[in-house]
């Protein structure tokens, strides 16, 4: 990803300490500091990231099990960071692209792109022994996953039910769809810095 965009929105959130000036207290909230926290993290989650992280063969490989949760838990930064930059620059609690369905589309448990990360982060590592029903019918529908691994047609999980009558079934990683997504949220970066320019441009109008 190109880390040039980040570096862009921070110089622009420093250009004339426009955003330090206005964001410091906005009733009663620092959002500044929320400014400062979200570019420092997206920042970190940039740097190096790699969306081909696997080199496995089929089966287990352990480096990689953990390069795909890092994977995840850097695009989770760019998320998270992201929205919170789009919450403080448009003044809304509005999550950004809430209930896109572009990238999953047509998945399996009817899930937003958002959601359906969500789904990925928790079963590849974030909280694989305990994970809620994903079925939106079924909120009983609780399961485990295994550890990720290199199968026949890409990276997955196996996941297993907790109800003796369920079945257990697999869940693949798609890392180009990954890239669309964390890369989705990543670019909106270049709208904020418009704004932003726009503001400070009529600021020091005389």
């Amino acid at each position: 990803m190109d880390r040039e965009i980040i570096k862009a929105f921070r110089d622009k959130a420093n250009e004339q300490n426009y955003c330090c000036e206005h964001y410091s207290d906005v009733d009663g909230k620092n959002q500044w500091n929320c400014m400062c926290s979200a570019m420092d993290w997206i920042s970190v989650a940039v740097d190096e990231i790699d969306f081909h992280p696997l080199s496995c063969r089929i089966g287990h490989n352990p480096k990689a099990t953990m390069d795909v949760l890092m994977l995840l838990m850097r695009v989770a930064l760019i998320k998270e960071g992201v929205e919170q930059l789009h919450r403080v620059i448009y003044g809304t609690s509005e999550m950004y692209l809430k209930d896109e369905k572009s990238v999953w589309a047509n998945n399996d448990f009817n899930m937003t792109d958002n959601q359906y990360f969500e789904t990925l982060r928790a079963c590849f590592g974030v909280h694989p022994i305990n994970l809620n029903g994903f079925r939106q019918n079924d909120k009983e529908d609780k399961c485990y996953a295994s550890w990720s691994y290199g199968g026949l047609d890409g990276f997955e999980v196996s996941l297993y039910p907790r109800k003796t009558d369920g079945k257990d079934c697999t869940l693949p990683i798609s890392f180009e769809r990954l890239e669309r997504y964390a890369t989705r949220r990543y670019n909106h970066l270049r709208d904020m810095v418009d704004v932003l320019d726009r503001r400070i441009a009529q600021e020091v109008q005389p």
